[in-house]
């Protein structure tokens, strides 16, 4: 007997319906399925599917990490670049995953831990010091909370101040995060099998504005300085309001996430497949 973890995208009714055929499907053949939901998945599961797009397939990593349970992703949504299967193929799947015939593909995850400063607690109207982790498979991303205003952002490596940016934010991304939210605001494309990070700045009002690829092993502070407050995003949610002296540290982490897959992914045949490069004319 399995037991496999469901979570599926609430608003998408085909989603809604396969959950509740593979809940049956599994109940058949004597394995358990547990709908995650917003609860953290239990160390005894073997498998958990997500039924929906990217998005779906960030909130099942989530409630998983940091334990190595593999992740099967079922594309309900429209680009699908994390998942692995139609919804027709669901069960043949399954049974594939069930007799081991299936291969994991581990992806580089990233350790974030937000602090406020520890004199918040003295500047009125402020949370009192807090520190919060986060593990993210795509990106950590600082950025403003007011349209009119850009935030002011010191960025160090290690210990060693690096630079002040002025922009709308800043972005640091796994190489899977780098066809994201990283990918929009025009930083580099990098293939998921390497461990890297990516700085990339959103909209900078400054001269420097170019992404920086890093090794895993630097650590990477990010204080916002003196002026607006700051939203903290970790793969496209919002965990926390950052105030002049709060920082967040980000560093690649040694668990990573476990996605199932079938045959061998060719990376660039899924970036032009997905990003409809077959259809352009690149240069001809």
């Amino acid at each position: 007997m399995a037991n496999v973890g469901i979570v599926y995208h609430p608003q998408r009714e085909s989603a809604r319906t396969k959950a509740g055929e593979l809940e049956r499907w599994l109940y058949q053949r004597d394995h358990r399925a547990v709908f995650l939901g917003e609860s953290w998945a239990e160390d005894g599961l073997d498998l958990v599917v997500s039924l929906g797009g990217d998005g779906t397939m960030l909130r099942a990593i989530d409630r998983i990490l940091p334990l190595p349970i593999p992740v099967l992703g079922v594309n309900f949504g429209s680009l699908g670049y994390l998942t692995e299967i139609d919804p027709d193929g669901l069960y043949g799947a399954l049974e594939r995953f069930f007799d081991g015939d299936y291969r994991i593909e581990e992806r580089m995850t990233l350790s974030i831990d937000v602090e406020k400063d520890e004199g918040a607690a003295e500047r009125p109207q402020v949370q009192a010091p807090f520190s919060k982790h986060f593990v993210a498979l795509n990106d950590l991303v600082v950025e403003k909370l007011d349209s009119g205003h850009v935030i002011r952002v010191e960025v160090s490596f290690g210990f060693t101040h690096f630079l002040t940016y002025e922009a709308d934010g800043l972005i640091v991304s796994t190489p899977t995060g780098s066809t994201a939210y990283s990918f929009s605001a025009r930083g580099p494309v990098v293939s998921p099998r390497l461990r890297a990070m990516i700085l990339t700045p959103i909209s900078p009002h400054m001269l420097f504005d170019r992404s920086l690829v890093l090794e895993p092993s630097e650590a990477v502070e990010l204080k916002i300085a003196e002026g607006p407050s700051a939203a903290v995003m970790v793969d496209g949610s919002r965990k926390a309001v950052l105030e002049p002296g709060d920082s967040v540290r980000c560093s690649a982490t040694q668990t990573p996430a476990h996605l199932v897959t079938f045959t061998e992914r060719d990376f660039h045949e899924i970036l032009k497949r997905k990003f409809g490069l077959h259809s352009k004319k690149m240069g001809d």
